[in-house]
């Protein structure tokens, strides 16, 4: 069993991996992404939309002024894919709150300047839907009056809610986005990270971790089984897409590879033929996407009927949760992929002291099966609690959000928050840095994801041996 444990990657280093500056990394992102992001800032007109789900025994009441509820109750209300392409993000979302409602301070309420405040938290479906996710935030907000809202996975469902919050002035708290999308959005540079968000901040990973994240695993399938240094690349037309097409050429070069990159395809594209054909040609050693998990169980399928079978494949944004990678059977076998959270980090919830294993072993014993990474969006209500405490009015918007751009949580179950940190890559976004993972034929699953690879999170242990995709 191989043991990858070199250091992890400053998010704040000038000089990422194969030397490339943060500013010459993102200057083609400040451009070209600022379109993708564009596409997000939604001008939400639907104030009736209906998807919004209590989950605290306390209702709430509308009120007027800058905050939700009434004067001693907080609403936090979460909007996240439940249903639809993206469910399998939202799939561990309703056992995290079960999990939450059954802390202290979630159960008992908030205690604030000497006052207690019950906590009402809403859940809100997009529906794997972009229009949806800004419709729902436009309704928490103007018609739920909520105090602070979540928004997790993918920019499909965070970028039209962060563009709401940030416009209509509500506190806001993402995970599961790449941060360059992210930060794009909101009216930021990449390459010239000034800009701070008033009202939002955000935890995950960005589009160079990734590429930190896959080569180290090329290098290795390569140097036993032949590497010619070429990596075909399918990456859509959307917000995620853009970005990669912006960062991977310039980290990869350094590290000595050539990315074979498609041209850019649309969201929901049912015939990849002509770009499958070019990787054939190319004679590409290696695979890397970043499409929606339906477009990548077409494309993949169609790969193998064309013959086309990469030493290893590494796709992001796809295969990340077992339920996807069930839906494709043997077809998944030894395709790698990344993972922000494992069972085996040494990371607690701030609330009970539980570890991470402890929440895997708990969530697969209450009969959800696999872990989920996204057991991770726990700590989504660690900042909130750590933001509404340190404040004088939980009704004041402008004093939450500015809390929550002070929150610093030594151990979270996600891993340390530290809004105030100088190693972060722009204001506002902590760093969760993935390990790479890889689908294999299981013992006690059929399908178990093993990690391969911790070069950039040592925390987590290597639990498998990285095996080609096809040798």
């Amino acid at each position: 069993m191989t043991d990858q444990t070199a250091q992890p990657v400053d998010p704040a280093a000038q000089e990422p991996a194969g030397g490339v500056s943060r500013r010459r990394l993102f200057r083609a992102v400040g451009v070209g992404a600022a379109v993708a992001g564009g596409g997000s800032l939604l001008a939400a007109c639907s104030s009736g939309i209906q998807g919004a789900n209590s989950t605290a025994t306390s209702t709430a009441t509308s009120s007027s002024g800058s905050g939700g509820g009434t004067s001693k109750e907080i609403t936090i209300g979460w909007i996240h894919p439940l249903t639809g392409s993206l469910a399998g993000f939202g799939a561990p979302d309703n056992w995290v709150i079960q999990q939450i409602q059954q802390t202290a301070p979630y159960k008992n309420g908030f205690k604030i300047g000497g006052s207690t405040y019950t906590v009402n938290i809403k859940s809100y479906d997009s529906q794997s839907s972009v229009s949806r996710a800004g419709d729902l935030a436009k309704q928490a907000i103007q018609s739920d009056n909520v105090d602070m809202l979540f928004a997790s996975s993918t920019p499909e469902t965070v970028n039209a809610v962060a563009s709401q919050a940030e416009t209509l002035g509500t506190p806001l708290v993402c995970a599961n986005i790449p941060w360059e999308s992210w930060y794009v959005n909101l009216g930021g540079n990449p390459a010239k990270p000034t800009v701070k968000p008033k009202y939002v901040v955000m935890y995950f990973l960005g589009a160079e971790h990734l590429a930190e994240c896959f080569i180290p695993m090329w290098n290795r399938i390569g140097a036993k089984y032949g590497n010619n240094h070429i990596v075909a690349a399918a990456f859509p037309n959307d917000p995620d897409g853009i970005a990669f097409r912006a960062v991977f050429p310039m980290i990869l070069k350094p590290a000595g590879y050539t990315l074979d990159m498609s041209t850019a395809y649309t969201d929901g594209l049912t015939n990849y033929t002509s770009m499958i054909s070019q990787f054939k040609n190319e004679n590409a050693d290696f695979f890397t996407n970043v499409p929606l998990p339906p477009d990548f169980a077409t494309m993949w399928k169609q790969a193998l009927q064309q013959d086309f079978r990469p030493k290893l494949a590494t796709v992001a944004k796809v295969l990340l949760f077992p339920t996807d990678a069930y839906a494709m059977g043997s077809e998944v076998y030894n395709i790698a992929t990344d993972t922000w959270w494992v069972p085996t980090l040494p990371w607690h919830s701030s609330f009970t002291g539980q570890s991470c294993m402890d929440m895997a072993d708990l969530y697969t014993s209450d009969g959800n099966g696999q872990p989920n990474a996204n057991i991770s969006n726990y700590t989504l209500f660690e900042i909130a609690y750590k933001a509404f405490t340190s404040v004088n009015d939980p009704h004041n918007h402008d004093e939450v959000a500015t809390a929550i751009h002070q929150v610093v949580i030594p151990d979270a179950l996600a891993g340390p928050m530290d809004f105030t940190s100088s190693k972060n890559p722009a204001p506002g976004v902590v760093i969760t840095p993935p390990v790479g993972i890889q689908w294999q034929k299981g013992t006690t699953y059929a399908l178990e994801a093993k990690v391969v690879d911790n070069t950039l999170l040592p925390e987590a242990k290597i639990t498998g041996d990285l095996l080609p995709t096809f040798s």
